[in-house]
């Protein structure tokens, strides 16, 4: 087995993935992040895990509401990937970057995805350098827009249905 984490991220940017804003505000503060580490775990009940990296502001602030919104980007919200990965950017000023409306759950929701999960966090597990929550899915949204944001070979990608 192999100890070189630059090939083993060499080998994940080969893994192409939808691009997600991870989104909360609450009690702990407001806070969203760009991610493509969301998955899917099961539909009974409606669940994801989504991965977060400790050294993250966004770890603290997710495990403190207890709750996030997973905002699956749109082939047109490139530059809302951007802002909201930018370390230059302050956190609250991100949201300044696309049209943001409040969730059931209070997290800050995006309009205009290709999906969007408003998710209580459920379970929380430590592993190496992330924390993999597992999310209880409570309200979904889909756009009729059926096209998403994909990140793959460290670029952006979009991907239309086909019709």
């Amino acid at each position: 087995m192999t100890d070189d984490s630059q090939t083993f991220r060499a080998a994940m940017a080969q893994l192409g993935s939808a691009v997600c804003v991870l989104s909360t505000d609450g009690e702990a503060g407001r806070y969203g992040i760009t991610a493509s580490a969301v998955t899917g775990v099961s539909d009974n009940p409606p669940s994801l895990i989504i991965c977060v990296n400790r050294s993250s502001g966004a770890n603290a602030v997710i495990k403190g509401n207890g709750h996030v919104c997973v905002n699956v980007l749109s082939c047109e919200q490139e530059a809302i990937s951007a802002a909201f990965s930018d370390k230059e950017i302050m956190p609250e000023q991100r949201f300044e970057t696309g049209n943001w409306y409040v969730s059931g759950l209070g997290n800050p929701k995006l309009a205009e995805t290709a999906a969007s999960f408003d998710c209580v966090i459920d379970k929380t597990v430590e592993y190496g350098t992330h924390s993999v929550f597992f999310c209880q899915v409570r309200e979904i949204n889909l756009s009729e827009n059926e096209n998403c944001l994909i990140y793959h070979g460290r670029a952006y990608h979009k991907i239309e249905a086909f019709g």
